[in-house]
């Protein structure tokens, strides 16, 4: 069952035999229609024995009651009915719900190590691409202290600039400027 290749032996075991077999989505679609179906087919039912059940009770007349006493006394059996039929009526939209939340959930699992392999190769470039501008600006850095300043003698040193650095060695990191001036 490929919809449960990320579950763990030990706690597929755990789940009862009866059940097992409704990891795989398309067991559990035909599983969930049938109760759709008979949740749907309940309510029916209930409405229709509902409706009898209304017609009978409204139509009970005593002697000695007012215009609506018998709907207020259908109204105590009626309210059971009702609850009887919103339930099924919950349930059978609860089924397809049910479906469709495993669907979704079984299409996450199976995009989930392409995703983060995306995600991995995305955070690998972004991490050489701040590798490449930190050793551009290190260079140019380097470049800077390595010439004098404009209008300044050679031999002499400024605020803010080192000694020059020996022409020809490359510059490798901000530690390497300082040991070569010294």
């Amino acid at each position: 069952m490929p919809e449960i290749e990320h579950v763990k032996q030990d706690v597929l075991n755990r789940v009862p035999a009866e059940f097992r077999p409704l990891l795989n989505l398309e067991r559990l679609t035909a599983w969930t229609l049938d109760r759709q179906r008979e949740h749907t087919a309940d309510l029916s039912a209930y409405e229709a024995a509902h409706a009898a059940f209304d017609t009978a009770l409204r139509s009970q007349y005593v002697d000695g009651d007012g215009k609506f006493a018998a709907r207020w006394r259908a109204r105590k059996v009626n309210r059971h009915w009702k609850t009887l039929a919103r339930a099924s009526r919950d349930a059978a939209n609860a089924s397809q719900q049910l479906r469709t939340a495993y669907a979704d959930h079984v299409r996450t699992v199976a995009a989930l190590p392409a995703q983060r392999e995306q995600k991995a190769l995305e955070r690998a470039e972004r991490r050489r691409w701040g590798g490449e501008i930190a050793a551009k600006s290190l260079h140019k850095t380097a470049a800077a202290m390595a010439r004098p300043a404009q209008g300044e003698a050679q031999a002499g040193e400024t605020a803010g600039q080192g000694p020059p650095a020996p022409a020809g060695a490359p510059v490798r990191g901000i530690g390497d400027l300082f040991k070569k001036g010294a």
